[in-house]
């Protein structure tokens, strides 16, 4: 990038690409590695700039707007809870036992939209709401959901493999968004670990919740487990896919991640069928 006499005007045009934006003007060099760098590579220190690799952290592009997909989420939530009340038959076709999983696989995640009372779903969306707003900005709404699902799904492949351990929990049935929820905790607590924020606040935020999952009758702490290890691990699976790196440019990372997130979805299910599997060895 030419620096321009005194007198003259800069041309834009003489500003290298960006190598990770490709077709975008790059607007400063970084401090450490000298690579040129555009608006979205740019992170600011106290004197000059460096760029994303040098700091070691992506910059998502945050979606504008209102976090839609939370909101969207809360609306289904509610809607079904209605629903429910009012066609019964509803709820038997969405909720989720080991029993009856294996033939209609569809509960692994519907469950996560049923709900047994006011004061289940008044919690449950508060938590989602109070989590889930900031963690779509950080995350994108794709991730964000992607996570959601995924972390519903967990919860209920957990429920699933504790049969193994306690076999009379075969007809057990399971509702809720808590598992889902947990996942959301489990994603702000990598994200917060990562980026070197103190997590002590969500930790004893995860500890205080779990321990009431084991303390109160009825609640299924196995879900919770579930939504928090594969919310956990399905975020810090798109950090180290979303960092940026030499050479890789954003559209590229984006079609890497879409391949991801099919490849997670075909992971839960393959370990649902194998979790099925060993439980008919093992229970016959």
């Amino acid at each position: 990038m030419s620096t321009p006499l005194y007198g003259q005007r800069s041309n834009p045009y003489a500003a290298p690409e960006c190598p990770r934006h490709p077709g975008v003007r790059s607007v400063d060099y970084c401090k450490k590695c000298n690579r040129p760098m555009c608006v979205d590579c740019t992170v600011r220190t106290e004197v000059r700039s460096v760029c994303v690799e040098c700091a070691n952290v992506r910059r998502p592009r945050v979606p504008s707007g209102q976090p839609v997909v939370t909101y969207t989420l809360i609306g289904i939530n509610v809607a079904l809870f209605i629903l429910s009340f009012v066609l019964p038959l509803v709820g038997n076709w969405l909720f989720f036992n080991p029993a009856v999983g294996y033939r209609q696989v569809w509960r692994f995640l519907t469950t996560a939209f049923l709900h047994s009372g006011f004061m289940h779903i008044a919690f449950n969306m508060l938590a989602l709401y109070s989590v889930g707003v900031e963690l779509e900005q950080v995350l994108g709404r794709t991730r964000y959901l992607s996570v959601y699902l995924l972390s519903a799904i967990g919860a209920s492949l957990f429920v699933l493999a504790w049969v193994l351990i306690q076999p009379s929990s075969l007809g057990t049935v399971t509702v809720g968004a808590s598992g889902a929820v947990f996942g959301l905790f489990g994603a702000m607590f990598v994200l917060q670990k990562q980026s070197g924020m103190d997590t002590r606040a969500v930790v004893g935020l995860l500890l205080v919740n779990l321990l009431i999952g084991f303390i109160v009758p009825n609640v299924s702490w196995q879900g919770h487990v579930g939504g928090l290890a594969t919310g956990a691990l399905a975020t810090w699976i798109y950090w180290r896919q979303g960092r940026a790196k030499p050479g890789i440019t954003a559209k590229k990372q984006e079609r890497q991640a879409l391949w991801i997130t099919v490849g997670m979805y075909v992971a839960a299910i393959a370990l649902i069928g194998l979790t099925y599997e060993v439980i008919f060895e093992v229970l016959g």
